[in-house]
């Protein structure tokens, strides 16, 4: 099955402020890693980047965050476009979603997931054809 992973839980393994969810997410990404197709796009890839070099917990080296993003990368990225932009406008209209998370939102259409793993849309919630989890509930 084709997931789409949002910043917030790749986020969480890597906070060592709260150890225990840091490491429910860490053995939750394996097994998902490990059984499905992962996307994401380059808007995770921004918003991680961004994340691990100022609020992380201890805050990653440079050399740390290149090898995360080099990592990432290597799952399915979805570019975000002009086109994926105007059609997040509209879905954002639609759906009553936040840009950001519209963004997110189209970018797991667009790749033709079944599921968005995060905890910002609503556990159950179905966006289109993809059904919005909430792992840590």
């Amino acid at each position: 099955m084709r997931v789409f992973i949002d910043t917030n839980l790749w986020a969480y393994r890597l906070d060592r402020r709260d150890p225990d969810k840091s490491e429910k997410v860490h053995s939750w990404l394996a097994d998902v890693v490990a059984d499905h197709e992962v996307v994401i796009s380059t808007q995770v890839l921004i918003e991680l980047r961004s994340v691990a070099s100022r609020k992380l917990q201890p805050r990653l080296s440079d050399q740390q965050i290149s090898e995360l993003l080099a990592a990432l990368a290597g799952f399915e990225v979805v570019s975000t476009d002009a086109n994926l932009i105007l059609d997040a406008h509209q879905l954002a209209i639609r759906e009553q979603l936040s840009w950001f998370d519209a963004l997110i939102a189209e970018a797991a259409i667009r790749s033709r997931c079944a599921r968005l793993f995060s905890e910002d849309f609503g556990h159950g919630r179905r966006i289109a054809a993809v059904e919005v989890v909430n792992p840590l509930r």
